[in-house]
């Protein structure tokens, strides 16, 4: 029986664009690619006070893993669990060492600009929803591909999710979350193709 038994709420993320919602504590967000090989950019930020939000640095080290597994939490920068990671019906790739792409970093690779990014989709919520949040928040990059070899180098590679797959997060906090469709077109980290992802959100 899935994690996520009684969906209260559903939003569609169109390719390339970004959506946000309010999580109570206890609250489960189900977040699935719909078509495969998509990426999610993820943030989570404390209801009660906005410079509270997930930090893969501190993650990191809270849990001593390049990144939560089924049972491990995501903490925030006041070291604290923000989200835990309870079912994972996908290959298990969730990088948290990439930056959100941004428009610099389309500049460096070429793009024609304006282009999509994940950083303007956080800031494009924050917007919606008066926060005001500054500086720049490292995402877990959730069905995301990006493996470190033994040598220390890291690679970019199309994810290996299929369409449907999913994982189902817990909010250990009342928070606000925030998630990307990742727009990237100019390498292999989407497939090359941006496609959908799906929100559900209950109990």
């Amino acid at each position: 029986m899935p994690a996520l038994t009684k969906v209260e709420r559903t939003i569609h993320v169109p390719a390339r664009t970004g959506a946000s919602v309010e999580l109570k504590k206890g609250q489960l967000i189900r977040i699935t690619d719909l078509k495969g090989a998509q990426p999610c950019d993820f943030w989570a930020f404390n209801k009660n006070d906005h410079w509270e939000f997930l930090a893969p640095e501190y993650t990191k080290v809270s849990i001593m893993k390049t990144y939560p597994r089924v049972g491990d939490a995501a903490y925030t920068n006041h070291r604290r669990p923000v989200v835990t990671l309870v079912e994972d019906r996908s290959p298990g790739q969730h990088d948290m060492e990439f930056a959100a792409c941004d428009e610099e970093r389309y500049r460096q690779l070429g793009a024609k600009l304006p282009h999509a990014s994940c950083q303007d989709n956080l800031q494009k919520e924050f917007k919606k929803r008066g926060m005001t949040v500054k500086g720049i928040i490292q995402p877990w990059n959730l069905f995301t591909n990006f493996p470190i070899f033994p040598d220390g180098t890291i690679g970019i590679k199309a994810p290996d999710s299929k369409p449907g797959d999913n994982c189902t997060l817990r909010a250990e906090m009342d928070c606000i979350v925030v998630v990307s469709a990742c727009p990237q077109d100019m390498n292999e980290t989407c497939g090359g193709t941006p496609t959908d992802l799906q929100l559900e959100i209950g109990t």
